[in-house]
Formats: C-alpha cells, sequence, structure tokens
C-alpha cells in the first residue's frame, strides 16, 4: 500500500501500539523527568499527567523515535526515512513539522514558537533535549557502557565492574517493543541486546574471577535471559556452579548448553571439546 500527500502523520502499515505508561501527579513538581524505552515506553513528566489518547499514533511513535536516541539530535532525512518512508520529500517535511509542533504543544501547553524546551531544532536535525537532572534509560545504559571499555582498557577493574552493573540495572527489556517490527527500531533493539548480553556475560566472567559465586551465576543467568546462545554465559554459569559444590546444579547447566549447541548443529566432537 502507497501513502499520498493527502495522508498526513501516516507510517509504514505497522500495527499501533497502545498509549504509552504516563506517571505524573501534581506532587512530582521537585521529581526528575523520566524516559524510559526499554522493556516499555514509560514517561513522567514533573507536575504533569499526559492524557496521550488525544495525541495522534503517528506523533505518539514520533517521541519515542526521538526518546530512543537518548537526548543526541536526529537529522530530519532519517526521521522521514523512519516514519514516513513512502511519502515524497515535501509531503514528508510537512508531516514532520505538523508532528514536531502538535508534540511541543502537547508536552508544554502554550509554549510558543521556538522557545520549546523538551523538543528543540538543531539545524536539519531534531532532539529530545533533556536536562541533565532527566533519567533516560537509553543515555544512562550508553554512557554505563563507554564508562565499561574505558575502565577497563586503563586496567580500572572495579570501575568497569560497576560500570557493567549499572548498564545491566538500565537494561529493562527489548527497546520500545510496542513499536514491533518497525524497521527504524529493529537495528537498534538487536544492537542494545547484544551489549546488554555482553555486559552480563563479561559481569559474570568478573565476579567469577573475583570469587563471587553467587554474583556470576546471577549475571551470567541474566545474559543467557537476554541471549540464550551466548557460549561465555553458560561456561561462567555452569562453572559457578561446580565451584559452589552444586555439582547437580553444573551438570543440569551443562545439558542444557549442549541442547543449545545441539541446535545449532555443532558437530559433538567441537561439543565435547
Amino acid at each position: 500500500m502507497r501513502y499520498s500527500s493527502q495522508q498526513p502523520l501516516r507510517g509504514p502499515a505497522v500495527e499501533e501500539p497502545e498509549p504509552p505508561t504516563i506517571a505524573a501527579q501534581p506532587s512530582d513538581a521537585g521529581a526528575p523527568l523520566v524516559v524510559r524505552c526499554f522493556g516499555g515506553f514509560h514517561l513522567e513528566m514533573p507536575g504533569r499527567r499526559l492524557e496521550w489518547t488525544t495525541v495522534r499514533p503517528r506523533v505518539r511513535a514520533l517521541l519515542r523515535f526521538l526518546a530512543a536516541h537518548g537526548g543526541r539530535p536526529v537529522h530530519r532525512e532519517t526521521i522521514l526515512t523512519a516514519l514516513w518512508p513512502e511519502l515524497p520529500v515535501g509531503s514528508g517535511i510537512r508531516n514532520l513539522h505538523v508532528g514536531v509542533s502538535t508534540l511541543r504543544a502537547f508536552l508544554e501547553p502554550g509554549v510558543r514558537r521556538g522557545e520549546s524546551r523538551f523538543v528543540r531544532r538543531d539545524g536539519e536535525s531534531y532532539l529530545l533535549d533533556l536536562p541533565r537532572s532527566a533519567r533516560c534509560d537509553v543515555r544512562s545504559f550508553e554512557n554505563a557502557v563507554a564508562a565499561w571499555r574505558r575502565n577497563v582498557g586503563a586496567g580500572q577493574r572495579g570501575v568497569a565492574t560497576a560500570a557493567l552493573r549499572e548498564a545491566l540495572a538500565q537494561y529493562a527489556g527489548d527497546l520500545l517493543p510496542e513499536d514491533g517490527p518497525a524497521e527504524w527500531v529493529v537495528a537498534d533493539r538487536d544492537r542494545y541486546r547484544t551489549l546488554a548480553a555482553e555486559a552480563a556475560a563479561t559481569l559474570a566472567a568478573f565476579e567469577l574471577e573475583a570469587g563471587d559465586l553467587a554474583g556470576a551465576a546471577a549475571a551470567a543467568r541474566r545474559g543467557l535471559e537476554i541471549d540464550g546462545f551466548r557460549d561465555d554465559a553458560w561456561r561462567v554459569l555452569a562453572e559457578a556452579h561446580q565451584r559452589s559444590g552444586d555439582t547437580a546444579a553444573a551438570a543440569r547447566t551443562r545439558c542444557a548448553y549442549d541442547r543449545v549447541l545441539r541446535t545449532l548443529g555443532v558437530p559433538e566432537s567441537a561439543r565435547a571439546a
């Protein structure tokens, strides 16, 4: 199905999710802005109760798209390709302008042109401008992953371990699951899932080295919940059980791992190795 310029604010034929979870009370005036994208979209604006049923689905999708970038500017062409791929450029730009204007008025009633604090334009890019005090799981996750990479490279194992724990605390599940198989979210969803699974497996290995067997097992299990095909997580989980004296749990883990390898077609000789 194609979309013409007479069909504003519509994107590809993807089933629209339910409105996001909203939680804000008038008494929250001193609370921070909260944006969560992992495990489901959630927005809290201090002192505001947002009625998303009054906003078109494409406008909600625009907010989720900007939120998923963690406050980074997103070029106009990227937004058009993601949300209005079937429209001519001119029609897509008009839809984008309408969507941005609608979103600004919804988030900040009465805001005058060019004075929005949250949905800003930066040249030909747009961003959800999050204050430093805001809590954004995507931004926090990326910062934690960067801190892990930076500190493990510098030999700061303790700081790297803390960063890994923070990354996993932020990762509550797949990125924007309510957007289903929409092309614009799939690649980032897979990338974050891979990073989270790697972080969990790495944390498990660090905990095992430090002798925290319970911590190693917990981190390995978390990694396998995210990605059940990670060899390193399976191996650490079995080793943690073995070292803790729970030989039955270690045997069960190795059997489960062997079943996974069989489903992948790994030869028995390689599995034994």
